[in-house]
């Protein structure tokens, strides 16, 4: 009887989160390597590069980044519970003491120390970041968009994987 009063609490605080993150920011949608090999290319990830993943899913970009590139610090921030259990479960295998994943709200976290910022998030999420990124984000900062743009923001530059792919858009600040 206790296993299933602690599977129920378990199940309960998962969908939870899922929901919470699918209102905030995004649903977990995973990416796929070459996508997120075009982001790391846009990005352009330099070595002392402090790189932050809005949404970080289940870590799939923060683990390719780290492994990479030079980049000094890669930090996800993931509100959702399952896929931030399964990216803390992924780290643990990934042998890069440069990496973590915070359970954390971005839109609640200090963005001006990151070089570097990733995110695919929905349209919704894009309004509320927007003013964010342009109060924190430092001089020559990089912020990369994969499918949805700023709805307020000029992309620096828009880049695909192939014809019939979503976008990756790049900010300067």
């Amino acid at each position: 009887m206790i296993w299933l009063i602690i599977f129920f609490i378990v199940f309960i605080a998962i969908s939870i989160t899922m929901f919470q993150a699918t209102f905030i920011a995004a649903p977990w949608v995973p990416s796929g390597r070459k996508t997120i090999n075009k982001i790391i290319e846009v990005a352009g990830i330099k070595k002392d590069d402090l790189v932050y993943d809005l949404g970080s899913g289940d870590g799939r970009w923060l683990i390719r980044i780290a492994k990479n590139t030079e980049a000094s610090k890669v930090i996800g921030f993931e509100i959702s519970l399952l896929p931030y259990i399964i990216s803390r479960v992924k780290l643990l295998f990934t042998r890069k003491n440069n990496i973590k994943v915070l359970f954390n709200d971005f839109l609640k976290t200090d963005l001006s120390k990151a070089n570097v910022i990733l995110c695919f998030l929905t349209p919704k999420a894009m309004i509320k970041l927007e003013p964010k990124l342009k109060n924190e984000l430092k001089p020559n900062s990089t912020f990369i968009s994969y499918a949805f743009k700023l709805p307020n923001t000029k992309p620096h530059s828009i880049a695909k994987v192939g014809s019939k792919s979503l976008p990756i858009y790049l900010y300067k600040y």
